[in-house]
């Protein structure tokens, strides 16, 4: 009599994945090892001297800035007065009889102070000038890695590492808060700086100021993200698959 037991045979595709897995594994568990997106990045008090504190609870001493818009008013000078003035890209604001003055760099209060002083050389005897930002440009923040939201957010006032964050819709669930590292141009050069953002989450490391063009890049734990695609793939490559 023929024996008809049959031996079941996965697919092709299946036995291959099967045989991939524990490569995967090993691989994945030796870059975890790493400790995070940028080893080799400055960490600990080396990483606040690459990205200051900064006084980030404190109001921004707000100085005028390209594409920010003023408004200007002279004293009984309504034709001097401008409701609407936009600061050019070289940093310049263009003002009646006066020309291109340099705004950029100055708080509204010194910059009134110019101009008083340059109408005052004119032909106006003791010139009163007020000047306001009525909408400041906004800059801007790269945010990626294991963030909700990652992308490029404005960034209309002052904020730190942990606000930055925040725009993004907070880390994932697979995050690595002691591998976060930011990125700036020093004089021209990229440079970066590890920070934990749990530690100052905690309130045990100072919270950094991020500034216009930086970018922020949070860290991933691999086998957390491992385990969970392993178990969006199973039944794929057939873990722990009843048969």
């Amino acid at each position: 009599m023929r024996d008809l037991t049959y031996q079941r045979r996965e697919p092709p595709m299946k036995r291959h994945l099967l045989a991939l897995l524990p490569t995967m594994l090993a691989a994945l568990a030796l870059a975890s090892c790493s400790g995070g997106p940028a080893p080799n990045l400055p960490s600990g008090s080396a990483a606040y001297d690459i990205v200051p504190v900064g006084d980030v609870v404190a109001p921004r001493r707000s100085e005028i800035g390209p594409n920010d818009e003023l408004s200007i008013s002279v004293f009984r000078e309504p034709e001097l007065s401008l409701e609407r003035a936009i600061v050019d890209s070289n940093g310049e604001v263009q003002v009646p009889l006066l020309g291109a003055v340099p705004a950029a760099g100055q708080t509204a209060a010194d910059f009134a102070r110019t101009l008083e002083r340059r109408f005052g050389q004119l032909y106006l005897v003791n010139p009163s000038v007020t000047v306001a930002i009525t909408e400041a440009a906004l800059s801007r923040v790269t945010v990626t890695g294991a963030v909700t939201k990652p992308g490029v957010y404005d960034m209309p006032s002052r904020i730190s590492l942990i606000d930055a964050v925040a725009l993004a819709a907070g880390p994932t669930n697979v995050a690595k808060f002691d591998s976060v590292v930011v990125f700036r141009r020093i004089d021209g050069e990229r440079v970066g700086a590890l920070f934990n953002l749990g530690a100052i989450n905690a309130g045990a490391a100072d919270d950094v100021e991020i500034l216009p063009g930086d970018q922020v890049i949070v860290g991933t734990d691999i086998m957390k993200q491992l385990y969970r695609d392993a178990l969006t793939t199973a039944p794929l490559i057939s873990i722990f698959r009843p048969f």
